[in-house]
């Protein structure tokens, strides 16, 4: 278990040292102050990411309705997590774009966040679908 918990810890350090590069390369003015605040803002949700990657209890499979299929139950989880990943994308976007000072058209950003949710849908659902048959 000590070992999970280095690995949720390792993830966390992680994700707030590439956050706080990803600041500090973007940054017009400050950077090293802008690498120091996301940085430590990331943290704990690196850690988090760390701790449900490694260290939270498989979960118990859930019993399906009759009249529900197995692969609309694996579309219903991927499309929930889809949207948990999307408002993720949008706010780290959002971060960028305010950071950096940018202004890049809609068509752009539109066409990133659609690419962003079918990437995510069809990783999410190939995942569920993996985890399932390999049980």
């Amino acid at each position: 278990m000590t070992i999970k918990w280095l690995l949720a810890a390792a993830v966390g350090l992680a994700a707030a040292a590439t956050t706080a590069v990803l600041a500090w390369l973007v940054s017009p003015v400050a950077p090293g102050v802008s690498a120091a605040v996301f940085g430590f803002i990331a943290l704990p949700f690196g850690a988090t990411l760390g701790w449900i990657l490694f260290v939270a209890p498989a979960t118990a499979d859930q019993a399906y309705a009759s009249d529900e299929s197995v692969e609309s139950h694996w579309a219903t989880a991927a499309s929930s997590g889809t949207a948990t990943d999307l408002v993720t994308v949008l706010g780290l976007t959002l971060a960028v774009v305010s950071i950096a000072r940018v202004d890049p058209p809609a068509t752009v950003l539109l066409t990133g966040l659609l690419l962003a949710a079918f990437a995510s849908f069809t990783t999410r659902y190939a995942l569920a679908r993996r985890r399932a048959l390999s049980e």
